[in-house]
């Protein structure tokens, strides 16, 4: 009976001390565990730190690429304006505008129509514009033209038009003379002829 007991205390302590031991170890894993969770995590947090930084920064370097694309855009069409032959109509001092068609790239001809005031008589405005035309034909922005159309304006109304042959232009003493000898008339009214003739210029 003795034996028994004592038998059955011995393996109730070992079996005590085994439990125990398994315990801490099992706590001590546990601990291991948290450890490298926490370990781990600034590691993870890293990891997805680092596509953001990259993507914020890919993100930041696109402005920059946009910009520099519409700067470049931008000086396209300043070399564009630049390469475009800007024809000078400073010479037709009474008008209050004139329009430009350029089409020597097609047909090596250029349109003016030189719009004057409506106060200036047909005949006196026509007189003008003949006469400034004079000094437009010998302007170096205008080459590469071989003919040109001047129409004048006089309101609504086109009073006069000719066309000048430049490689018959000769620039003379008389300056109506000289642009009406290497032109023809293509319109004319009754008002500007009688004027012309009556001043003895057409």
């Amino acid at each position: 009976m003795k034996v028994r007991t004592l038998l059955m205390v011995l393996i109730c302590s070992s079996a005590l001390v085994l439990q125990a031991c398994s315990d801490s170890e099992s706590s001590s894993v546990e601990e291991t565990s948290k450890q490298t969770a926490v370990e781990t995590t600034p590691t993870e947090d890293m990891v997805e730190n680092e596509p953001k930084a990259e993507n914020e920064s890919a993100a930041d370097s696109k402005p920059s690429t946009e910009t520099t694309e519409t700067d470049s855009a931008t000086k396209v069409e300043d070399n564009t304006s630049d390469q475009e032959p800007k024809i000078d109509t400073a010479v037709f001092v009474y008008a209050d505008k004139v329009d430009i068609t350029d089409s020597r790239d097609i047909t090596e001809h250029i349109d003016v129509v030189v719009h004057m005031k409506e106060e200036v008589k047909p005949g006196l405005a026509t007189q003008h514009v003949f006469t400034q035309t004079y000094e437009f034909l010998q302007q170096k922005d205008i080459e590469g033209a071989n003919t040109i159309t001047i129409g004048v304006m006089s309101g609504d109304l086109r009073v006069a038009q000719i066309t000048v042959n430049l490689s018959e232009f000769k620039a003379g003493d008389h300056f109506i003379n000289s642009v009406l000898e290497a032109s023809k008339i293509d319109k004319m009214t009754d008002e500007v002829k009688e004027y012309g003739n009556t001043m003895e210029l057409w």
